[in-house]
């Protein structure tokens, strides 16, 4: 047994890590075969840990026996057609899933602790030597300019953090312009160019992927962060200043949890009103205001303001140039309001009433218009954008919201973890071909630099383990593409499957090969319509090599959906798409058609069109080939829901009109950060759906560039 254990292990027991003379444009150099297998190790290690919180029965007093109340509170969020179908399920039904909601609770409020245990991880790594105006202003300043060439931090085995601050490292490097600008703004330049400690994790993960550090480091860990080890050893309180008075409130992690033994009448549900909760709400012990996350998004903003105007120090969302997302000279803007019901949504009203006079954009950095009036420069107007977004849906000191993005970034794990390529005979060649895929996925990016080029699941774990390395992963795609190729992690779901067909096409032309060795209908379906001749022998050929035997529907590199999300849409903004949507949906019903007959004439078995997702044990129907992750209940959520973004004008976290003209940058309709315009000034808003309008807007649509991330024509 142990012999056989060993071989299991094979693939992944004995791993190397080069450190020598980096070359820039040679993918080798920073992405190995080796350092793939570990970050799957590292993924399985994060699905390990997950599981093991979820199902801890009683953590933070939150009892599976609560089962048949769990559900409850869904009428708050109102998933209707969720709440439908259990409360015609049987009582069995319902108490399952609610057993499943409790526990995707305990995790979502390890998440949020471990966001908070990494801020404070991360600000104790800088000796608080934040960026100036006047540094971006120096080009020999290796505080901006020149930051991307910092020498790298030696990392020591001491020097690892838990696994659950590991895990929020791990995301926010997978979100690179954000990860950058972060460091930047908080002077972390060798922490920045050193990238994941692949030998120190290889050697710290054992072969049943428990994380293992010596005392030495965790000692270190607690007197730098004054933290404990354990998440769940760390106080079920937190400090927050009061933004009215600047009193320093003790506020729960949650106020969902309750002891076994008491009534059933005393438990509340699953959304809470703690700090950790999904509608965090405290009243000030010193000035009786409430505080609320919408209050939180705002008082960052007036610090960021008030430490632009006292330090010059620039706002969030403006130190990157927003084309090319490298370190150049940008523009700063900065406003006050205090309306009665405080949030951003008064920022971002005051700004759209100010750049729709021309006469106060006079008065700024402005352009004269070809009727002669005064309209603010395309870039600024980017750059508020920019701003904006990092306020919007996150009140962290961070660019995004990194416990939603941890959420999205748990349905790839999940595929890793399922696919198990870790433990494959084959593991190591598996790992040659997909830096080789990928590779050619920069090559249709640097192509076609405004097309969304959507990857597969392979294609996936080779670009999200060449962004660890985040020095190599910036020269290398700005060499080859001419800028700083982002990763958006919320796409429109519907706009992942239209680019998907279209990278699918690209790659088939291009390198003679098929794109998705995936067997699902919709893989299979692509080949036909896309309308290359030859999609037809290439698919067969797949078949007949036996490789389709080994890329079943539930464990193939099928289209990487992780950042799939649904947009939420004003009722004016669901007149113009409905329609589209709807056009949509009857095309993939009328393929899945063809592809039965396809399949049933080639004597081959097409798998169902629907499939399953499962949430803690419990086991959900899914329709289509690209869903957004099901989320059992938003509510539950710290901060906001991670698997929605919003459009329309004047939807909340919607961009201010005039500042349009580039996709990719707000939290709401124009994506997430990064993007860039198109040949004819069109946006690229990596949700799809973009603004246009405006006196910047442009021909609309798109998605950032670059994957999961670069604008679909």
């Amino acid at each position: 047994d142990g012999e056989a254990a060993e071989d299991v292990n094979a693939a992944f027991l004995n791993l190397s890590f080069e450190s020598g003379i980096t070359d820039h444009l040679d993918i080798r150099y920073g992405l190995s075969e080796d350092a793939c297998l570990a970050h799957l190790k590292l993924l399985h290690a994060i699905q390990s840990m997950k599981e093991g919180v979820g199902y801890t029965d009683g953590l933070w007093n939150l009892w599976d026996d609560r089962g048949k109340w769990a559900l409850d509170d869904l009428r708050a969020d109102a998933d209707w057609s969720m709440i439908r179908k259990l409360e015609k399920s049987n009582a069995k039904t319902v108490t399952k899933a609610g057993h499943s909601r409790i526990r995707e609770k305990r995790w979502a409020l390890f998440v949020a602790r471990a966001v908070d245990r990494y801020e404070a991880w991360w600000k104790s790594l800088g000796e608080n030597d934040m960026l100036t105006e006047e540094d971006m202003a120096d080009p020999d300043s290796y505080k901006f300019k020149k930051f991307p060439t910092s020498r790298r931090l030696i990392w020591e085995e001491r020097m690892l953090p838990p696994l659950d601050v590991l895990m929020i490292l791990h995301t926010h490097m997978l979100n690179p312009r954000s990860f950058l600008e972060d460091a930047i703004r908080y002077g972390l330049g060798t922490f920045w160019a050193s990238g994941m400690p692949w030998e120190l994790i290889h050697q710290a993960i054992d072969a049943d992927f428990n994380y293992n550090v010596s005392n030495k480091g965790k000692k270190y860990w607690s007197a730098l962060t004054g933290r404990r080890w354990r998440n769940r050893k760390d106080p079920m309180t937190r400090v927050v200043k009061c933004p009215f008075c600047q009193t320093d409130n003790e506020v729960p992690w949650t106020t969902c949890g309750v002891s076994r033994e008491a009534s059933n009448e005393e438990f509340t549900g699953l959304i809470g009103s703690g700090f950790g909760d999904g509608k965090f709400s405290h009243k000030c012990s010193s000035c009786g205001n409430e505080n609320y996350k919408e209050l939180l998004s705002l008082s960052k903003f007036v610090t960021d303001a008030s430490a632009l105007l006292e330090k010059s120090t620039p706002m969030p969302g403006t130190i990157l140039e927003p084309k090319s997302g490298r370190p150049e000279l940008v523009m700063n803007n900065k406003w006050d309001k205090t309306p009665a019901r405080l949030s951003m949504n008064a920022v971002r009203d005051m700004i759209q009433e100010t750049l729709s006079d021309y006469k106060k954009i006079r008065n700024i950095d402005s352009d004269k218009g070809p009727f002669g009036r005064y309209q603010i420069h395309p870039w600024a107007g980017i750059s508020v954008r920019k701003m904006m977004s990092r306020y919007w849906l996150n009140f962290s000191p961070f660019a995004l919201d990194l416990c939603a993005a941890v959420m999205r970034q748990g349905v790839f794990i999940e595929k890793m973890v399922k696919i198990d390529w870790l433990h494959s005979p084959n593991a190591r060649d598996t790992m040659s071909r997909l830096i080789t895929k990928y590779d050619r996925f920069i090559q249709i990016m640097w192509k076609h630099p405004t097309k969304m080029v959507v990857p597969t699941l392979d294609v996936d774990l080779a670009w999200h383990t060449h962004q660890l390395r985040p020095s190599h992963y910036y020269y290398y795609t700005v060499s080859k593409t001419a800028k700083f190729v982002d990763h958006d992690d919320k796409i429109d779901e519907d706009k992942l499957s239209r680019c998907f067909e279209w990278t699918t096409k690209t790659y088939q032309s291009m390198f003679g090969e098929v794109y998705s060795e995936c067997t699902c209908w919709y893989c299979e379906r692509l080949g036909k319509v896309l309308g290359i001749s030859n999609n037809d022998k290439l698919s067969d050929t797949f078949h007949a090599s036996g490789g389709a035997e080994t890329h079943t529907s539930g464990t193939s590199a099928h289209i990487s959906f992780h950042n799939a999300v649904k947009t939420r849409e004003t009722e004016d903004r669901k007149k113009v798409t409905a329609r589209v949507r709807a056009r949509q949906r009857q095309w993939l019903e009328q393929e899945y058609k063809k592809a039965e007959k396809r399949a049933e004439k080639k004597g081959r078995t097409l798998p169902p069109k629907k499939d399953y997702f499962s949430l803690w044990g419990t086991n959900y129907t899914v329709y289509g080939p690209y869903p957004f992750p099901p989320w059992f209940a938003p509510g539950i959520y710290y901060g906001w829901d991670p698997s929605v973004v919003h459009n329309g004008a004047g939807a909340w976290a919607n961009c201010a009109a005039y500042t349009c003209g580039n996709g990719s940058i707000a939290a709401g309709s124009c994506g997430g950060p990064g993007g860039c315009i198109n040949g004819n000034g069109g946006t690229c808003g990596a949700s799809g759906a973009g603004c246009g309008g405006g006196v910047v807007g442009g021909a609309g649509g798109g998605g950032g560039t670059g994957g999961c991330g670069g604008g679909c024509g």
